[in-house]
């Protein structure tokens, strides 16, 4: 890449760019001097960009100025650690899901998908992201940039619909823990066609014209276009706002909200009851593994 300096009237005005696995140095010769001087550059990050993905960054990232060169490998440092962490946690939850016997139940199937949805998230994501952290640009070309951001944008959505359906689970179950209303394995099978479905659904659309998936940040990664300001393009922002968070954030806080409040008098009430008939001994202990669960399945939601 070549970048023109103003003329003064001097030879070898010109400025040639390396991009290096590294970091990003600059060489060149100006009025005689010999110089390696980043602020030197005089270029934005779009100047930075492979010319088949051009066309995959907004024109809002065309003013900015590169970083320094060596925010990249840190950031693709930080990146790597934090994935293969990802990596290795949720695999663990699959892998004791699927060994134990006694946990395979509806309510831990949604457990296990969420579990598969976020490393999902990380094997399709972490990769390209280090890739082209150290490469210090979107190097994967324009069909891998789509790919990369409906991956990111549906099992994304994925995990945030999985939570809130797992927050009403735990509220039908908590409220009403002998009105037949524990999640079979076949509703636990549909619910998760809907969240799959409905997630896939959603971030789909901009492959038929409603809003695209494009290059942003540092342009090292991409996800649909939120800075477009025509009206189709934030319509869709808006409604995948409400869609894949809004609504499900409601559904959460009301459903926890109700636990909590359950629990706290359920927990009141245990304390003056009387232990000496079994059936109100079965109905304590009940309660009482119902409140443990969903007090872990709360700081779980938190926690995420």
């Amino acid at each position: 890449m070549t970048v023109m300096l103003p003329q003064t009237g001097r030879p070898n005005n010109t400025i040639t760019y390396r991009r290096r696995s590294w970091l990003l140095s600059l060489s060149g010769k100006y009025g005689g001097l010999e110089t390696i001087a980043w602020e030197m550059a005089n270029m934005t990050l779009f100047d930075l960009v492979e010319p088949e993905v051009t066309h995959k960054v907004p024109k809002h990232w065309h003013s900015f100025p590169p970083p320094h060169p060596l925010w990249h490998p840190v950031l693709g440092t930080l990146y790597a650690i934090i994935g293969l962490f990802a990596l290795f946690g949720n695999g663990v939850v699959l892998w004791v899901f699927c060994c134990t016997r006694s946990l395979r139940s509806g309510t831990n199937l949604l457990v296990i998908n969420l579990a598969f949805s976020d490393l999902c998230m990380v094997i399709s994501q972490f990769p390209f992201l280090v890739c082209n952290c150290f490469s210090q640009a979107w190097v994967m070309g324009p069909f891998v940039c789509e790919l990369y951001g409906f991956c990111g944008a549906l099992f994304g959505t994925m995990s945030i619909i999985n939570l809130a359906v797992i927050a009403y689970d735990r509220y039908r179950a908590i409220l009403s823990p002998f009105g037949g209303t524990q999640l079979s394995m076949r509703r636990a099978g549909l619910w998760l066609l809907l969240i799959w479905v409905y997630s896939g659904g959603w971030c789909a659309l901009p492959f038929f014209g409603w809003n695209q998936y494009v290059l942003e940040g540092l342009l090292t990664s991409c996800t649909f276009d939120y800075l477009s300001m025509d009206t189709w393009s934030r319509s869709y922002v808006v409604v995948l706002f409400l869609a894949s968070y809004a609504v499900p954030l409601v559904v959460v806080c009301y459903a926890y909200f109700g636990i909590v409040s359950s629990v706290s008098r359920h927990d009141r009430n245990l304390k003056s009851h009387e232990r000496a008939q079994g059936e109100n001994v079965r109905y304590q202990n009940l309660q009482r593994r119902e409140s443990q669960l969903n007090r872990v399945v709360f700081t779980s939601v938190l926690a995420s």
